[in-house]
């Protein structure tokens, strides 16, 4: 009863400027704390007690896109847009990886939505802003590759040897192989290499010179399964990986071919099933020991602002066993955020109105 009384009385004496700052307030902390909170306990928990030579933790992010100067609108707008974007994506990265502590972090490409045309200045500027944004990857292994946003090769947005190698200098090659535990983790830039035929030979023979490990992820922007068998196939035989990762889509697929792997001349005959993951709210299993079926899982974007309406990063958990495990840690709808923050200037702006006009200085205007 005397609780009640105080709240009646903290009531009564709430004035609308008050009101309209509590508000302010209550709007401000859910769209920048709390909606984040909520989101993570939605998340599937996984173990961070595993033994990383038994078990390992993949973190995939495709897509960020980090948000360029020359296409954007000028200031204020513009320079407001890329702190939002990237105080979204560096708010939903140190909650995942804190949530997943992974043992591997791999960026499936399209880093920067226009680090195909940026100046030097302009890309030296976008690689701090990378940096710091997913500022937690250098505690674990990072694997990085580029997408078409990033060195061109979509469109008419051509690819050049100065765009390939300014990424190479400040990430890493764009082909290879990265050793990590009990999994060897291949970059195949196919798309460069397909209309070379001796330059496609030699990445070939370097490939399968490097493969030590018992396990062989693929890792590529575009999606490999859905082109044509010719310019991917080559690739697939000699490298016989278990399982591919993709972006580039930015929504969630996955692909199966239940003989990418087997010995056919055959061009024509490319059976896949495709799979709409995006719904998913835990762990799938996935086939990862078959001698001729192989799955492609394609990574939704982590950017709002890529306009699709599911964002995320994927996880996939790895046994040394051979087992596998995926799933996609869904983020917050960041433009249903900035709705809620329009609604709540209308209702701001009503509110110091309605203050204004029934003001007592303003009525002794008019006696």
């Amino acid at each position: 009863m005397v609780s009640m009384l105080l709240l009646y009385r903290k009531l009564r004496n709430l004035t609308l400027k008050k009101l309209v700052i509590v508000l302010i307030l209550t709007v401000a902390s859910f769209n920048e704390f709390i909606v984040y909170t909520f989101q993570s306990y939605r998340w599937p928990s996984v173990s961070k007690y595993r033994d990383s030579q038994e078990e390992m933790l993949i973190l995939l992010i495709s897509d960020p896109q980090l948000i360029g100067i020359q296409d954007e609108f000028g200031f204020p707008i513009g320079l407001l847009a890329r702190w939002d974007s990237d105080n979204y994506l560096r708010k939903t990265f140190s909650r995942i990886y804190h949530h997943t502590l992974p043992d591997v972090i791999v960026f499936l490409g399209d880093i920067m939505d226009e680090g195909s045309k940026a100046t030097d200045y302009e890309y030296e500027s976008y690689v701090q802003r990378f940096d710091s944004i997913f500022y937690e990857k250098k505690y674990a292994k990072t694997i990085v590759i580029p997408g078409d946003n990033d060195i061109g090769g979509e469109g008419g947005d051509f690819r050049t040897a100065f765009k390939i190698g300014r990424f190479e200098r400040y990430f890493e090659n764009l082909t290879g192989v990265v050793s990590q535990g009990f999994i060897d983790f291949l970059k195949l830039d196919n798309q460069r290499a397909k209309d070379l035929v001796l330059e496609t030979k030699k990445l070939l023979s370097d490939v399968a010179s490097q493969l030590k490990s018992p396990y062989r992820i693929i890792i590529n922007h575009e999606s490999m399964i859905t082109k044509p068998k010719g310019s991917v196939y080559p690739f697939l035989r000699i490298a016989r990986p278990n399982i591919i990762f993709t972006g580039h889509w930015h929504w969630s697929q996955m692909f199966t071919c239940d003989t990418c792997l087997a010995d056919d001349d055959d061009y024509n005959n490319w059976p896949y099933h495709a799979r709409d993951i995006s719904k998913m709210v835990d762990f799938i299993d996935v086939e990862f020991n078959s001698e001729i079926a192989l799955s492609e899982i394609m990574v939704p974007t982590c950017s709002y602002r890529m306009g699709v309406p599911n964002m995320g990063y994927g996880v996939a958990v790895i046994n040394k066993s051979g087992q596998m495990k995926y799933t996609v840690m869904w983020l917050p709808a960041r433009y249903t955020l900035l709705y809620i923050y329009i609604v709540m200037l209308v209702i701001v702006t009503f509110l110091l109105l309605l203050d204004f006009i029934c003001s007592p200085s303003r009525k002794d205007l008019y006696r």
